[in-house]
């Protein structure tokens, strides 16, 4: 009777060990099946007019240019891997907490395509200045979305990717520091009889000489709609970017000139203040030229740039 005893125990113990593992391997499975369907899940997000499909919570964004990073900055979050190269040297200090611990993918606007597939982007945030089969080529990796560099669409590019990474709330209190911030500096301007000066601003360097921009990128969304300044002509007649020769920039003889110029091209400013026309400028005679107010590698559309400039022209303006 013992024996039949110790044998039914063993049977019973063998019994419910099984179906133990029975349970764990259901459970691990459910667990599975969980984690399947949150990484499957999407949502739809219209920007500019055209709806996306990306993922509900996206983990491994990928970013292949520099104004998107400026964007996550504000918002407190960080992409999962982004192309290098597309900063001319280090990262601008004010991003590179953003970048730190991402992974670089080779080939900087034309990120190699074989290192992007095996990092397996769920998302990538790649620039509207792409061509359309360059994005071909990305959205057969991961769902695209192309960002803007047009000032005028700041707003909407910020409030796109905080809906996309969950931080609706910081993207417009992000839009509503800047646009309290402009007014406020605005009033300020006037109120310093500033309002009918002359204001440009311009990127200078050894190999593309003086280049200006239509007033909505860049800075001049800032100095124009922000600031209020009336646009020059000289400003009126680009397209996107131009070249303005000296002799025209003369003509147009502005009273205030920002200037962004690569940290290594500095002499480009060197250059220009040899030459008699350029010391004829009112700006430059006044002393009101200011080189790099801001690292000329931030991009002067996302809101972390727009906020950055306007705090440090205003300072500059009022001097």
């Amino acid at each position: 009777m013992k024996k039949y005893t110790t044998f039914l125990s063993a049977v019973l113990a063998v019994g419910l060990l099984a179906s133990g593992c029975g349970k764990t391997d259901a459970g691990n499975s459910t667990e599975k099946e969980t984690a399947q369907k949150e990484e499957s899940a999407t949502k739809e997000i219209t920007y500019l007019g055209k709806t996306y499909e990306v993922p509900a919570e996206p983990k491994r964004i990928f970013v292949s240019t520099v104004e998107p990073i400026e964007e996550m900055t504000l918002l407190g979050v960080k992409p999962y891997a982004v192309a290098d190269g597309i900063y001319l040297d280090d990262p601008p200090e004010e991003v590179q907490k953003t970048l730190t611990d991402v992974e670089w993918i080779d080939g900087g606007y034309e990120p190699d395509k074989e290192q992007l597939l095996k990092l397996q982007p769920d998302l990538i945030l790649a620039t509207a200045r792409m061509e359309p089969a360059d994005l071909k080529a990305f959205e057969k990796i991961a769902p695209t979305i192309p960002v803007s560099v047009g000032g005028n669409d700041s707003a909407e590019t910020i409030r796109t990717i905080g809906a996309i990474v969950g931080k609706e709330a910081e993207a417009e209190a992000a839009v509503k520091a800047y646009e309290e911030k402009a007014a406020e500096s605005r009033k300020k301007v006037e109120e310093a009889g500033l309002a009918d000066k002359k204001v440009m601003y311009l990127r200078i360097s050894s190999e593309w000489g003086i280049s200006g921009y239509d007033e909505t990128i860049t800075y001049n969304q800032t100095l124009y709609d922000g600031l209020g300044f009336q646009v020059p002509d000289v400003i009126k007649d680009i397209d996107r970017r131009d070249e303005i020769p000296l002799e025209k920039l003369a003509q147009e003889n502005p009273d205030y000139l920002f200037v962004l110029t690569p940290v290594d091209d500095l002499k480009a400013i060197d250059d220009l203040a040899k030459k008699p026309l350029w010391n004829e400028i009112t700006a430059v005679k006044e002393d009101h030229v200011f080189v790099n107010p801001v690292h000329p590698d931030l991009f002067g559309v996302p809101y972390l740039s727009k906020q950055l400039f306007l705090e440090k022209a205003t300072a500059d303006l009022l001097k």
